[in-house]
Order: C-alpha cells, then sequence, then structure tokens
C-alpha cells in the first residue's frame, strides 16, 4: 500500500535584525556542554546540538505510542532475551566532544553491546526507535537514522502514530508496514499488529443480565 509522507509542519525560527550601525550587538549564546545541559534540562528530554539544548517536546500520540510499543517489545523480550530496551537514553556518539548528544526515543539493543558501565552509550543502539511527533520533519528524521546507521545501529524504525504505520529504514532500504510490525533478522518471534500499538485497550462491558 503506497501512501505518500506526510509532511510535518515546524520550521524553528529565529529572530532576524536589520542591518544598523546604532545596534547594539548581540553576542551569540554560551555553547553547553552534556552536564551542563543536564542541569538545566529538569529531567526532561532533550537533545544536545553543537551545544545547543533542544528539549524533546513528545505530544499525547507520540507518549502513548511509546508505551505500547515498550509493552508489545519487553513481552517478545521476556520470552527470547536476546536484549533490553532503553527509553530516552542519551548517546554520545563523539565522546571526544562535550557539546554532542543524541537521544533516540526508545533504544533496543543486543546483549553482547551492552555497557553499564557507562553514562553515555558511544555506540547507536542495534535498533534505533524514533516516534513521530506533529513537528518533526522527514528529512530532519532521515538524516538521523543515517547517523545512527554511521554509529552502529542495523535499523532505524520511525514511528508514525498519525498515519498509523511504521516506516522500517535499514542502511539500503526503506519499507513501510501497515499492517503488521517485524523483524525477523533481529527479533526472532516478534510480531504485533499495528492497531496493538496506535490503539489502547478498551475494557469491555459486561452485558447486563435481567
Amino acid at each position: 500500500m503506497a501512501l505518500a509522507i506526510r509532511k510535518h509542519e515546524g520550521v524553528e525560527e529565529s529572530p532576524v535584525f536589520p542591518a544598523k550601525t546604532d545596534r547594539v550587538a548581540i553576542p551569540k549564546k554560551k555553547r553547553l556542554t552534556l552536564e551542563q545541559a543536564e542541569r538545566l534540562s529538569g529531567g526532561e528530554p532533550y537533545e544536545l546540538i553543537n551545544g545547543r539544548m533542544v528539549r524533546k517536546m513528545p505530544d499525547n500520540y507520540h507518549s502513548k505510542t511509546q508505551v505500547l510499543l515498550i509493552a508489545e517489545l519487553f513481552s517478545c523480550l521476556k520470552t527470547h532475551p536476546i536484549g533490553q530496551l532503553r527509553p530516552e537514553l542519551m548517546h554520545r556518539f563523539w565522546p571526544e566532544n562535550q557539546y554532542e548528544g543524541r537521544m533516540p526515543d526508545l533504544a533496543f539493543i543486543f546483549n553482547e553491546n551492552l555497557n553499564d558501565s557507562t553514562s553515555y552509550p558511544t555506540r547507536a543502539p542495534d535498533i534505533a526507535i524514533e516516534i513521530i511527533s506533529s513537528k518533526d520533519a522527514w528529512k530532519m528524521l532521515f538524516e538521523k537514522a543515517q547517523l545512527y546507521f554511521e554509529h552502529g545501529s542495523r535499523e532505524v524504525w520511525l514511528v508514525d502514530p498519525y498515519q498509523k504505520g511504521v516506516m522500517v529504514v535499514t542502511p539500503t532500504a526503506r519499507r513501510w508496514e501497515w499492517e503488521e510490525l517485524t523483524s525477523p533478522e533481529l527479533l526472532p518471534g516478534f510480531c504485533v499488529k499495528m492497531k496493538d500499538i496506535f490503539t489502547w485497550p478498551i475494557a469491555q462491558t459486561e452485558p447486563q443480565t435481567k
């Protein structure tokens, strides 16, 4: 089923000042390190891009989908304990660069690649999962996917709660999944219907008896 990629609105704007000789120069903001950004974040998720803290602002659809997807993946891993999940874990792909950090919405990591001895992993998760919010741009998502591949990811899932589909991205291909989400090579036994990661279960009401 071929559907057009929905374009997300949301362009970051910055003020433009007229070039006047009598205007006082405004100094550039000081770049933040990861440690400084962590103190300023107040526990909220963010990414650090060239010393600029970009807060992640998940909306209602994003949060609901994240919980449901974690539940389905965790259920699979209880049966096939081949790895672990890490939601919103900061990754430091450039350990020598204190001004950069990336945070996938959800990370699946094989057991052999787990490293709990460091706060910030330098290797990308085996499956990096990004749940699309209303202001995300596809161009930025694809660039982020490429970054994950450069640092060790084998698949990237771009989960769209608005179209209720998942784009599975590999280093050589992209495909949409609309009915079921699987990953035979990386997650044997994992197969979840799309409705189960986009629709919250509803309690069944008992029929009234006379």
